[in-house]
């Protein structure tokens, strides 16, 4: 399957462990390292998906999820959060914010690839 996915991550490392795995699997990477750098990103890439951390600096997950969702140029990609906070009430907020789905880490790389492929079979 191939197709453009944008990883949100303030960590390298685990942008950089992401993009292998979505590279392996026959996805074009592009990477953002905060919520405003993926509002943009969304608008200007338009990504057939993006992968977004929970937590990070200067406009975290949630916030750029409800941006991404509700602008009528990005609403139509799916926005998956990802997180290492196991709270019920984490995933309830990320899916309230837009997220088509919710991934706890850590991530198998089988996981992940099931995830996004069921996401962009729909």
């Amino acid at each position: 399957m191939s197709g453009r996915i944008l990883v949100v991550d303030d960590l390298a490392d685990m942008c950089t462990l992401l993009g292998l795995t979505l590279r392996r699997n026959g996805w074009e990477v592009l990477e953002a390292r905060n919520g405003e750098e993926a509002v943009e990103a969304a608008r200007t890439a338009q990504p057939d998906l993006i992968l977004m951390d929970y937590d990070m600096p200067k406009m975290n997950g949630l916030d750029a999820c409800r941006i991404i969702t509700s602008d009528p140029a990005t609403a139509h990609i799916p926005v998956v959060i990802y997180t290492g906070y196991s709270a019920v009430h984490v995933r309830d907020e990320a899916l309230g914010a837009g997220a088509t789905s919710f991934l706890l880490k850590p991530i198998t790389p089988t996981r992940l690839r099931e995830e996004i492929e069921d996401i962009l079979a729909r």
